[in-house]
């Protein structure tokens, strides 16, 4: 389906069906972008914990490394 008349003019402007189809399917998707759900605090917290504690192994990690090799 596309909105060219029989001479080839194309007028693809708001009356066209393929985009008033397009827009459609995107705005239902953007409307049901989480499906109703709510996201859990508690797996968000659990989750930022979690990066916080791999961030401080590696300065740590980088940091006893750098004594390591250049010593006192």
């Amino acid at each position: 389906m596309n909105c060219c008349n029989d001479t080839g003019t194309c007028t693809q402007g708001r009356d066209c069906p393929i985009r008033k189809q397009r827009a459609e399917e995107t705005n239902k998707a953007y409307i049901n972008r989480n499906n109703g759900l709510e996201p859990d605090l508690l797996d968000d917290i659990a989750a930022s914990i979690k990066g916080l504690i791999a961030v401080i192994v590696v300065v740590v990690t980088i940091t006893l490394l750098a004594y390591a090799i250049w010593g006192k």
